[in-house]
């Protein structure tokens, strides 16, 4: 979604571990995100700026919600795949020998999953499910959907990209994969017609043992969504309790870029 554009209404409902979050939490949370990565693109080298004037760290906790969301979109829509990955070198670098360390601290050991139970109403499960299916959210405006968001392309069938898990650490290269039948450890709820399996790896193709998965339903004048994350056992809980965050904000940013496409 771009400023100025016009976003009809739609109600947006969540629950993790059975607690509501409500679209004010987390936008909230989502403002104070903006923030941080903002700091942290400009201790990487971007240029943050808003009218042309360049902003230091200072300058960037005053921001307010609107201009943060601004400007941190801004700043990573204006960053190619090989700018990031030039910027972010040595992190990414650290965050798969993260990954590469947690997996093998968690050989043999159950997978800890993450979900987001999401209700929408004012968006059609019907055009949801097609934009899902296209990966539209993804590919058109990666960046606004969270801050934590860097950049995304697609070969073939599989999306690669860059963001941070968890809200936790720096930012993560990782490749995403379809898989029909996807084995994760929470229930398959059969009520909910249309699910998605992905395997992620890191870039050289090791197994991140991260997958991810959603399943959705039509309910009256909208949809609900079962959105999850998996992690290894070894994985911190900060990152895991983070993700399911992640993923209430990642949907609340589809939601509204639907409302706005729709």
């Amino acid at each position: 979604m771009r400023k100025g554009d016009s976003v009809r209404d739609f109600t947006f409902r969540c629950r993790i571990d059975g607690q509501p979050y409500s679209r004010g939490l987390l936008q909230t949370i989502r403002y104070h995100r903006d923030i941080h990565v903002l700091h942290e693109l400009k201790r990487a080298g971007a240029e943050v700026a808003i009218d042309g004037r360049t902003l230091s760290h200072d300058d960037i906790n005053l921001l307010g919600a609107d201009e943060a969301f601004a400007v941190s979109v801004a700043v990573r829509r204006s960053l190619t795949a090989d700018d990031i990955r030039m910027m972010f070198k040595q992190q990414l670098l650290a965050s798969d020998r993260r990954w590469r360390d947690m997996d093998a601290a968690s050989d043999g050991l159950p997978l800890q999953a993450c979900v987001a139970e999401i209700e929408i109403t004012g968006i059609s499960f019907e055009a949801f499910v097609e934009d899902m299916k296209t990966q539209t959210p993804f590919l058109a405006d990666y960046p606004a959907l969270h801050p934590d968001h860097f950049f995304i392309t697609k070969h073939g069938e599989t999306l690669q990209g860059v963001e941070i898990f968890g809200m936790y650490g720096g930012p993560s290269e990782m490749r995403l994969s379809p898989v029909p039948d996807l084995v994760v450890p929470i229930e398959r709820d059969e009520t909910y017609p249309f699910a998605f399996g992905a395997v992620a790896t890191l870039v050289d193709g090791t197994n991140a043992n991260a997958p991810a998965f959603m399943q959705m339903k039509p309910i009256k004048s909208g949809l609900a969504v079962k959105a999850g994350c998996c992690f290894p056992a070894a994985a911190p809980k900060e990152m895991v309790e983070g993700h399911k965050l992640h993923l209430a904000i990642e949907f609340l940013g589809f939601a509204t870029t639907a409302a706005a496409a729709h």
